[in-house]
């Protein structure tokens, strides 16, 4: 279940939302279309490659039974 849930994980992965004082706080801001600084702020704050690495690394579950 776990492997068919996770299969396409590069496809879903979403960037971050942008705060607009980190798009005010963009040096040339002013002179940037809105959605260039947007694109510009979450290529900077993802970690796409690291997310993907995550979903590589061997996984264990363990079921812990309540008592």
């Amino acid at each position: 279940m776990w492997r068919a849930a996770t299969a396409d994980t590069a496809e879903r992965l979403v960037l971050p939302d942008v705060d607009e004082k980190a798009l005010a706080g963009l040096k040339f801001s002013e002179a940037l279309p809105r959605h260039l600084a947007v694109a510009t702020l979450t290529t900077r704050l993802a970690d796409i490659e690291g997310a993907l690495h995550t979903m590589e690394e061997p996984l264990r579950f363990n079921v812990v039974e309540r008592k």
